[in-house]
């Protein structure tokens, strides 16, 4: 059996941990990145099924990978759920307007829920 990509994306170790914690699934494939450039390299390499991504970080916003993301022909158009720690409004001002496969989530996350989200996104039980 093939295992499903899931990055993430945050420049927080112990979060990085906690998410691969979290979402661990015999069928998915949980892997890391803490900037925006290293995250594009891994989306472009693995093609994940989704992102979970914070929006602020040092060396690139969450929303810079977003923009690199949309713009390669070579990658499909990846849901993207963003976790961050500043306020929601504030976050949606940065996104794209009515994009559904663009997800938002205040940090830190209720974790139960945050899985049953991914897990359904992934297909799995």
């Amino acid at each position: 059996m093939t295992k499903k990509w899931i990055l993430t994306v945050d420049d927080d170790p112990a979060f990085l941990s906690i998410l691969e914690e979290t979402l661990s699934h015999p069928e998915l494939s949980i892997t890391t990145a803490s900037d925006a450039v290293q995250a594009f390299i891994q989306a472009r390499d693995l093609q994940p099924i989704l992102i979970i991504s914070d929006i602020y970080m040092p060396g690139g916003y969450g929303t810079q990978t977003l923009k690199l993301l949309r713009e390669d022909p070579r990658l499909p158009r990846v849901p993207i759920l963003f976790i961050t720690g500043a306020s929601l409004e504030l976050a949606r001002s940065l996104l794209p307007k009515n994009d559904p496969s663009i997800g938002l989530m205040q940090k830190p996350p209720n974790l139960p829920e945050l899985r049953e989200r991914v897990w359904k996104l992934a297909g799995v039980k």
